[in-house]
């Protein structure tokens, strides 16, 4: 079955890493006629893993008046459509046009998942007949909000109509997307907040991580069996030669500045990949598998210069000012937003990053700063090194991340005052997200 299956696959979006699921995708694409309509139930991830890009670049090509359903609710069991996978879940519904490139969709966001088939067919309805003759507010329009979906006097979801982009679909399980909308515009380098107007809405150098730093290695490449690896790891020690960040501990990781957990010890006849391997270290790292419920860094900063691991990523810039600046600003609420956007999250509380993903992360473009402007985030630095953070999902009542925030974005970029009002309000959005909080009793009150 599995030689059948790789032979049938050939030439299909079906990819082994994504999981049969894709091989579904493949096969009814092959069976649907043209102007037939396509329906699937998928995993969350389809909407944004990487190993998923040729089903997503497959819809977008191939079919039209796309429609993506989720559900955002903080556990994976109730953002299912299906009876028995008990995991986080889309459905998938489109037309197939071959020819006919589809540059948008409709994405559903529910409050929760129809109790029986009554409710889903109700629930269709609804959305079937906002489809009709509705005009929907857009990913692009600003931090405005959706389209609420109503029966009765019940709100039980919003609808945003997106652009159906080359990389992630990110506008899935989404509580409220206002939070979606500003996340878009900080990536195009504006920081619009709701309900600042348009053109009030200041701009930021914004590049993406692998134009502006090189990223590290992924793990399997620095400690392994394979031919590419070149080190054992065992438990750090303070005068380790090749010191590693490697794996999570959310007790060590309450401050920007964290200690490396463990050692690489070179591979017998492999010290010239060691060399290499080596040169990969930096101060700054980013967290690749990042639980918004537990921990609170998405950039951590060593002291010396060390490798990253699993959890962590090196990302090495040509001074340690700059990686101080990328480490301030990665742990912002901003910061914050960016890594979520683009990660996966098909654990709510959870969102994953790797290598590949990393790298095309919209962040601050630190070469940009004037040196004025780096001197004053090593400053910041300094000053806040030792503060404690709460975990990423409590940012709504940190004062240390609050305070991070207006520093960075009044003294280091030099904006007003006045942003820092409409950012408490995103703080509050953000942190409200299914997503983000997991269903922790840590989340806002009313969330």
């Amino acid at each position: 079955m599995s030689d059948a299956a790789r032979r049938y696959a050939q030439g299909t979006c079906a990819h082994g890493y994504a999981g049969l699921a894709s091989y579904f995708v493949a096969l009814a694409d092959k069976m649907v006629s043209d102007d037939g309509t396509l329906a699937l139930v998928l995993p969350l991830t389809a909407m944004q893993g990487t190993s998923w890009t040729k089903v997503r670049d497959l819809v977008r090509q191939n079919y039209g008046d796309v429609t993506v359903v989720s559900i955002a609710t903080a556990h994976a069991i109730d953002q299912s459509f299906s009876a028995d996978t008990g995991m986080a879940e889309v459905l998938l519904v489109c037309r197939k046009s071959n020819g006919a490139r589809s540059k948008r969709g409709l994405f559903v966001s529910l409050r929760q998942r129809p109790r029986n088939e009554m409710e889903a067919s109700e629930v269709a309805r609804a959305i079937a007949a906002l489809l009709e003759n509705t005009e929907f507010r857009t990913l692009e329009g600003g931090p405005f909000g959706c389209n609420p979906l109503v029966i009765g006097t019940s709100e039980i979801g919003e609808i945003l109509d997106a652009p159906l982009n080359n990389g992630p679909w990110s506008v899935i399980g989404l509580a409220d997307c206002v939070v979606a909308q500003t996340a878009f515009q900080l990536a195009q380098g504006r920081i619009w907040l709701s309900p600042v107007h348009e053109h009030e809405a200041p701009s930021i150098p914004v590049s993406t991580v692998a134009r502006i730093c090189q990223v590290g290695l992924h793990h399997a490449n620095i400690v392994g069996t394979g031919a590419q690896a070149a080190f054992t790891r065992s438990p750090h020690r303070i005068a380790a030669t090749f010191p590693m960040l490697w794996g999570h501990d959310a007790t060590r990781e309450q401050h920007m500045i964290v200690d490396p957990d463990s050692q690489g010890r070179a591979i017998v006849g492999r010290e010239n990949r060691a060399r290499d391997i080596w040169d990969t270290r930096s101060h700054a790292h980013h967290n690749c598998d990042f639980r918004f419920n537990s921990q609170p860094l998405m950039a951590a900063f060593t002291e010396r210069q060390t490798i990253g691991g699993t959890a962590w990523a090196n990302t090495k810039f040509d001074s340690r000012a700059h990686e101080m600046a990328y480490t301030l600003w990665g742990n912002t609420t901003l910061g914050l937003l960016c890594y979520w956007w683009h990660s996966s999250r098909q654990q709510a509380g959870r969102g994953r990053m790797p290598i590949t993903a990393i790298r095309t992360i919209p962040t601050l473009d630190v070469t940009q700063l004037t040196p004025e402007q780096l001197a004053t985030a090593g400053t910041i630095f300094e000053d806040l090194r030792d503060a404690e953070f709460l975990p990423a999902n409590e940012a709504y009542r940190d004062d240390s991340r609050k305070e991070l925030d207006r520093r960075v974005l009044t003294e280091m970029l030099g904006l007003p005052e006045s942003i820092l009002v409409p950012l408490d309000l995103l703080r509050l959005k953000w942190c409200s997200e299914p997503s983000v909080h997991g269903g922790k009793n840590t989340r806002p009150p009313d969330s």
